[in-house]
């Protein structure tokens, strides 16, 4: 599969015909990575350069009149090694991150509070800190706000500090939503979404199901992890001693299914540089922050398997990232499962495809 390299202007520097095998990691929630493994060459060295962008010829999509030119699955080249052998001869490992990764560069310069929708929170963020910040020299080149999905899920979140993209993740993690960074037509269109349900547990779309049984997974993997689990949180606010502002959630639980935790909320200030919110609404911005302590301390569970091409589901066609979709394992294990990230690896073997299941 021919990889295409290209500067951040978007111009087509050149293509990597052959190389030993490749990684393609793109993730849900957050940014995925990808890993190039080729001999080494001249020309390798001269196009493979720090922050360069490759992609692969498959995810390249020209419409019919050739007007509209889509780039997806784009990666960046941040990391670079090269390994001299006289034996088996040289070498050169290439990594990076998803075009995502660009929002890394920023953070969220001032205190934002979010009240409203968890896609307007986010999209608020990128064009606040990225491409209409009130500093100029934060603007990303090329970078705009693309379509919105209508996602109608209510956030209520104080950010201050946070690089760009990890308080973007916490938000779609929280929320089970996804975003991408994609190319068109020489701009990179920022984008939240939301993957569809496929599963056994809905009846408006074809099912999509994993199972052993169906000669369509192998090598699977589940995992379930409680040890950390908690459902209980107080929070602490602002303030100190009898003076600090404390509120809960999940205190109705009783005896042992309560699990409790303490989350150190004191950075969240009910006094902003525009106002000062109410008490009422900041313990809701104390609660949203108890919230996503425990869903990182939430009972896990997490199936992997290498999915099989033998034409029962086609992925990006059946189903895509962020779906849900059955899974099965040998054993009798059958959740419904999001696809939360993929790797899509390719060398003289041949091509697998093994989603990351998050249930």
């Amino acid at each position: 599969m021919e990889i295409r390299v290209l500067d951040f202007n978007f111009n087509l520097l050149g293509t990597i015909d052959t190389y030993e095998s490749s990684i393609w990691r793109p993730e849900y929630y957050g940014v995925g990575d990808f890993e190039l493994y080729l001999r080494a060459s001249e020309k390798a060295i001269d196009l493979l350069k720090r922050e360069r962008l490759i992609v692969r010829s498959k995810d390249v999509h020209v419409n019919s009149d050739e007007t509209e030119v889509i780039y997806r699955k784009v990666m960046i080249v941040l990391n670079f090694n090269i390994v001299t052998d006289n034996e088996s001869g040289d070498y050169i490992t290439v990594t990076g991150r998803e075009l995502k990764y660009i929002l890394h560069k920023r953070i969220v310069w001032k205190q934002t509070n979010l009240a409203g929708t968890c896609e307007d929170g986010i999209r608020t963020l990128v064009a606040q800190n990225a491409i209409n910040p009130s500093n100029s020299s934060r603007i990303i080149p090329n970078l705009v706000l693309g379509d919105k999905a209508g996602i109608t899920d209510k956030v209520e979140k104080q950010i201050t500090g946070d690089s760009l993209d990890l308080a973007i993740k916490d938000i779609c993690t929280t929320y089970e939503i996804g975003w991408d960074i994609y190319i068109k037509n020489k701009k990179m269109i920022f984008e939240v979404y939301k993957g569809e349900d496929r599963s056994h547990g809905q009846s408006e779309r074809p099912f999509v199901e994993f199972s052993e049984a169906l000669d369509n997974l192998v090598n699977t993997s589940y995992q379930m992890r409680t040890e950390e689990y908690s459902n209980v949180t107080l929070i602490g606010g602002e303030g100190e001693g009898t003076g600090r502002k404390y509120t809960s959630v999940g205190n109705s639980l009783k005896g042992l299914e309560r699990n409790e935790i303490f989350t150190d909320a004191r950075d969240i200030s009910q006094t902003t540089t525009d106002a000062t919110i109410t008490d009422e609404q900041y313990k809701v911005l104390l609660q949203e922050r108890g919230k996503e302590k425990l869903a990182e301390l939430s009972m896990t569970e997490g199936f992997s398997g290498e999915v099989l091409s033998n034409n029962t589901f086609t992925y990006e066609e059946d189903f895509s990232m962020g779906d849900i979709v059955t899974v099965t394992n040998k054993y009798g294990i059958s959740r419904n499962a999001r696809v939360i990230s993929t790797i899509e690896s390719e060398s003289s073997t041949g091509i697998t495809l093994i989603p990351q299941f998050n249930l």
